[in-house]
Formats: C-alpha cells, sequence, structure tokens
C-alpha cells in the first residue's frame, strides 16, 4: 500500500515537472520571439504605459486649386508656386509622383469624406527616392492622420533632407469604403515631377 502510495505520488510529480517544463519552454520561445521582434524594430518594448503614438493633424488651413486644374480625375496632380496640389476622387491607396523638398520640412493640408460611418481617418505618409532612383524607403515617422467630414486639417512633416525627391502616400484601411477630397503639399522646389518604372501606386 505504501509502494503505491508513492508510487502515485512520484507519477503525480513526474507529471507536474513536465507541465512546468512545457510552460517554461512555451514561454522561453514566446520571450525569444517577441524579443527578436522588438530588436528588428517590428515590435515597440512595452514600458508598462500605453500611449498613443499615431500623429494626428489639426484642425484648420485650406486647399484651393489652381484655375483649371482637372479634379474630376481618380487621382489628378499640379504643382504651381512651390505646392503640389491633389485632387483624388473615390480612393483607397494613391501614391503621386516624386516631388523635390525645397527645405527640411513639408507642410500638407487635406480634406476628405467618405460613405463610411466607422472608418472616419486616413493617412497620408511620405517615402524618400534614392539618388540613384533604384530604391525608395519610408519616411519614418511622416505617417500623419487626417479626419474625414470634409473639413481641412494640417500638420508639418519635418526631419527631410532640402534637395532630396520624396512622394506622397495616401491610404485609407477600408476593404468597402473609399474617399474623395483635396490636398495641397507646400515645400516643394521647383516645378518637377518624377516617376520611377516599375514604382506604382496600389489599390484603388
Amino acid at each position: 500500500m505504501k509502494f503505491a502510495k508513492r508510487l502515485a505520488a512520484l507519477l503525480l510529480a513526474a507529471l507536474l515537472a513536465a507541465s512546468l517544463t512545457a510552460c517554461d519552454i512555451k514561454t522561453t520561445a514566446q520571450n525569444m520571439i517577441l524579443g527578436a521582434a522588438t530588436a528588428m524594430g517590428i515590435r515597440q518594448e512595452d514600458d508598462g504605459e500605453q500611449t498613443d503614438t499615431d500623429i494626428r493633424a489639426t484642425a484648420g488651413g485650406s486647399v484651393t486649386f489652381p484655375e483649371g486644374m482637372d479634379q474630376t480625375a481618380r487621382l489628378s496632380t499640379q504643382v504651381q508656386d512651390g505646392s503640389l496640389y491633389i485632387a483624388f476622387n473615390g480612393i483607397a491607396n494613391r501614391s503621386t509622383s516624386y516631388f523635390v523638398a525645397a527645405g527640411d520640412s513639408l507642410t500638407i493640408t487635406s480634406y476628405a469624406t467618405t460613405e463610411s460611418t466607422g472608418l472616419l481617418e486616413y493617412k497620408c505618409a511620405l517615402w524618400e527616392l534614392a539618388d540613384d532612383q533604384t530604391s525608395t524607403s519610408y519616411v519614418v515617422g511622416s505617417t500623419v492622420y487626417y479626419t474625414t467630414g470634409g473639413d481641412c486639417y494640417t500638420y508639418t512633416v519635418t526631419g527631410l533632407t532640402p534637395g532630396k525627391k520624396y512622394k506622397a502616400v495616401i491610404s485609407y484601411d477600408s476593404g468597402s469604403y473609399f474617399i474623395t477630397g483635396g490636398m495641397v503639399i507646400n515645400g516643394l522646389a521647383g516645378s518637377e515631377l518624377t516617376d520611377v518604372k516599375g514604382d506604382t501606386d496600389s489599390g484603388n
């Protein structure tokens, strides 16, 4: 009888040890994956506080298109007096041609409307073209959220390199609805716009 109790106790201990070991392996694996993701910049390290790091444009500004500019196309652009004017109709994702930044900042003012009653924000982000025009890279911290509803919102993106070429990517995270509106980007050098072969916009 004592032997049976001891055997049962040993089996229970073995099962507990195996369970704890499995949990430890799983936890260790999870920690390794999260650590690697943090190191690669895919995941931000949790400091114990939930903070809203999204950049949102502030209410204000205006968009007045140049006389004669086509505002009916899916995406229409025109440069005038150091500003890139953009009219968009029923889009989800579109990008402009590349333009040259005059200084280290660009002020982006935009308005848009949507038929969606749930998703009420869209984004604008900047991408920088390499000097040899063989690659493009996202400008970290340049994604700005704009509110739909028809009113103008403005934000100045800083930290750019004067003389470099950038493009603006307008995106709306909806598979069912689209946005229609306008945008003006102030701070361009000249009126040159560059299209790169193979570098196309995505979405509608």
